[in-house]
């Protein structure tokens, strides 16, 4: 189970990247194949639901959340791009789709990317046009190549995606490679560090626990750092702050475990939303311990009378369950039930 909560959480800290989507179309000649025929045949029509042009998959913060150094009239600079891009303001990749996302649909991929540099071109003077340029037109190639990758059959994320490390090297150099994908590689970085903090560090204290977790992720993430959290849900942080201080609430009574989580709740969201998520949780509560009771009720009816009709067992559970829930709720209780019996054979 702690397992699976583990990579739960490392997995989220790079899922709006869509790296196992874009290592999945690497690894596939047919995926490289069908993107050419659509480039081709049907155009750059650019959706949030078509992943054959999505190189880094389609995480829902490409588009809302792309920074665009071609908004409005003071255009950034070369350098302020790139301090940007050092920064994690912006997201090289995040840029291109956010701009191939404004190409009328009927162009092909080379026409809407012809667009964007069209801009650069008429826009930009000496040397910011021609360094801004290389930087797309560098991406652009690579975006290619890299569809024609093919990576052994069965061999692990973290060799694989080192072998994708390596590609961008050769291709783009280090200073490119750096600029474009250094943010997603550092949280890959950070996946990796984080999964092994949280193996290693069950038995130390939560309060060092805690701030050791968060020593890493600045360290891992470097000038990253504050862009990225500042992107990051901040319900991720708090149930990976709850997996952390996994050993301290197993030990405290329901009373405390309340209060230690509330005060998480409102480090996190604030008093207001804390004060709703902890109402959550306490009707939440008081509904399964209703659920409980109710069943152990109705067990108890089962025993006490085990040779009743199917038809008045059926009608002395209900009026149980109208007594515990009322008459709507009890029948919709009812049916929750029925349909899970039917369906359990089925999932």
């Amino acid at each position: 189970m702690e397992k699976k909560v583990i990579l739960g959480i490392v997995i989220l800290a790079i899922l709006g990247l869509g790296i196992y989507i874009f290592i999945d179309q690497t690894s596939s000649s047919k995926s490289s194949s069908s993107y050419q025929e659509n480039s081709e045949q049907t155009g750059y029509s650019i959706t949030k639901s078509d992943d054959n042009l999505y190189p880094l998959g389609q995480g829902s913060n490409i588009w809302d959340e792309a920074l665009s150094p071609f908004q409005g009239e003071d255009k950034k600079s070369y350098l302020e791009i790139v301090s940007d891009l050092k920064s994690g303001k912006i997201n090289f990749v995040w840029e291109v789709w956010a701009l191939r996302s404004n190409c009328p649909k009927d162009y092909t991929p080379s026409q809407c990317d012809g667009t964007i540099l069209a801009y650069i071109e008429a826009n930009y003077e000496s040397p910011d046009r021609e360094k801004i340029k290389d930087l797309y037109l560098s991406y652009f190639k690579y975006e290619s190549d890299i569809r024609q990758m093919q990576t052994p059959e069965g061999i692990s994320f973290e060799d694989r995606y080192e072998l994708i490390k390596d590609k961008r090297r050769k291709m783009l150099g280090d200073e490119k490679s750096e600029l474009i994908f250094g943010m997603e590689e550092a949280q890959v970085n950070f996946m990796e560090g984080a999964q092994n903090f949280i193996q290693s560090s069950k038995n130390m204290r939560p309060d060092e626990r805690v701030k050791k977790y968060e020593e890493l992720r600045k360290k891992t993430y470097g000038s990253y750092y504050d862009n990225v959290m500042n992107r990051e849900d901040k319900f991720n942080h708090y149930e990976t702050e709850i997996l952390l201080r996994e050993n301290e609430l197993k030990g405290l009574s329901a009373e405390e475990k309340e209060k230690k989580l509330n005060t998480l709740e409102i480090k996190y969201f604030g008093k207001e939303k804390a004060a709703l998520i902890s109402k959550a949780r306490s009707d939440q509560q008081k509904e399964e311990k209703i659920l409980a009771d109710l069943s152990k009720q109705e067990a108890e009816l089962l025993n006490k009378y085990p040779n009743m009709s199917d038809k008045e067992r059926d009608s002395k559970i209900q009026e149980l369950r109208v007594k515990a829930l009322g008459s709507e709720e009890a029948e919709a209780y009812t049916r929750r039930l029925k349909f899970e019996k039917e369906t359990e054979g089925n999932l």
